[in-house]
This record gives structure tokens, sequence and C-alpha cells, in this order.
């Protein structure tokens, strides 16, 4: 759900910096105080795994794309900070040197995928204490929601700018909310099941990321 540079008004991308910034910063303020040095090569192998899930999108419409996120997976196998830490990671690489997202509207693609999905699969991971279907249950609400957030920001600036910028609602809300809604179902399936192989074979890499994801491991996933 990449959003290209030049799409949106500036008023919008500029709120995306606002809002993203100040959670981007506790995260990577939280993960220096609390990381694991055992869990620094997970987290770059997740995150390399990531980047290259992203690299593999289609068009949606309006110069904007549909892929799988990660960031539910980021969240059960690192924890919270971590996730946010790894997501903006991918995120600026994808956006400085491939150009995928650009640099304008690179903090409204923060804000969805790096901010949203993992805070939304962390609360969805932690109500559910883990309950064998909250990953998968995460992991599709994340992708949802962001894209939602992806549609509502193109929408508003269409209506902002007058046309000049954006995508009007009528078209951008439903075209992101359909398209990731099934791009959700597969990134449910494969968290669920990275995961339950996980726990499985490698349940320590569960309990990095705290006791609601590693009840997983307790519940058979």
């Amino acid at each position: 759900m990449h959003i290209p540079d030049g799409l949106m008004d500036p008023t919008v991308f500029i709120a995306g910096w606002v809002l993203a910034l100040p959670v981007i910063a506790w995260a990577f303020w939280k993960l220096n105080k609390t990381v694991d040095e055992r869990a620094i090569p997970l987290i770059a192998l997740l995150a390399a795994g990531i980047f290259v899930a992203q690299m593999l999108n289609f068009p949606v419409g309006g110069g904007t794309s549909g892929h799988l996120i990660g960031a539910t997976l980021a969240v059960a196998l690192v924890g919270l900070p971590a996730a946010i830490v790894v997501m903006t990671t991918i995120l600026l690489i994808q956006g400085l040197l491939f150009g995928d997202g650009g640099l304008t509207a690179l903090g409204l693609n923060l804000l969805n995928m790096a901010v949203i999905a993992p805070l939304v699969s962390y609360a969805i991971i932690h109500v559910a204490k883990g309950n064998k279907f909250s990953v998968p249950a995460a992991a599709w609400s994340a992708v949802f929601i962001a894209s939602i957030a992806c549609g509502l920001q193109l929408g508003l600036s269409y209506s902002i700018s007058g046309g000049a910028y954006g995508i009007d609602m009528a078209l951008a809300l439903p075209a992101m909310a359909g398209w990731h809604a099934i791009i959700g179902v597969g990134e449910a399936i494969i968290t669920g099941g990275v995961i339950l192989f996980l726990s499985k074979v490698a349940p320590e890499t569960l309990r990095m990321a705290g006791p609601n994801v590693a009840g997983v491991v307790e519940h058979g996933a």
C-alpha cells in the first residue's frame, strides 16, 4: 500500500510525519533500552525477509500498490518496539534507495505500515493473550485497518485539494479496503503458518516477543 511521491496534498503528508515520528522515536528509544543481543540476528533476518515480501506487489489504483506487510510477523517474533524499528528501516530503504513510496509520502507510509499495522497487531495479540487464533486475526486486521487508513488519506487529500491531489474517496477507500481484505487473508495464512511452525521447532523465538505471544506456544498455536 505504498503511496507514491507527488500524490498527496502537503497538509496530509506533513500530518503523516507529525503522527508517525513520535511513535518511531519511542520505539528506537525503547529498543535501545531493552534489546537482547541474542535477538539482533533474528531482527536482521526478519527485516530482510519482510523487505523481500513487500517488494512483490501489484497496482491497486491511482499509483498505489497492494502487497503483504509483515507487521504482525515482526510483532510476534521480536515485540512491538523492534517491529516498529524493523518496519521503519524497511520503508526507509524502499523509499530512499528504490523510490518505492518516495520522500514526500514517506511519512504516511511509515504511519500506515510502521505504526498503525504493528500497533493493531500488538493490540489484538495482547487482548487475545495467546489464543491460537490471535496471530492470524491480528495479521488480517493489521493489513485491513492500515489499508483503510491509506484510503482515507488518499480521499482526504483529494477533498482538501479540490481534486489536485489524492484520489476520490469513493474510489480510493473501496479499492484499498477491498484488495487488502483479500491480501489480508494471505497474510493471515502465511503469518499463522510461520508462527505455528516456529512454535513447534523453535519456541524460544516467540518468547522473545513477550508472554502474550509466547502463550501461542502453550496453546498449540
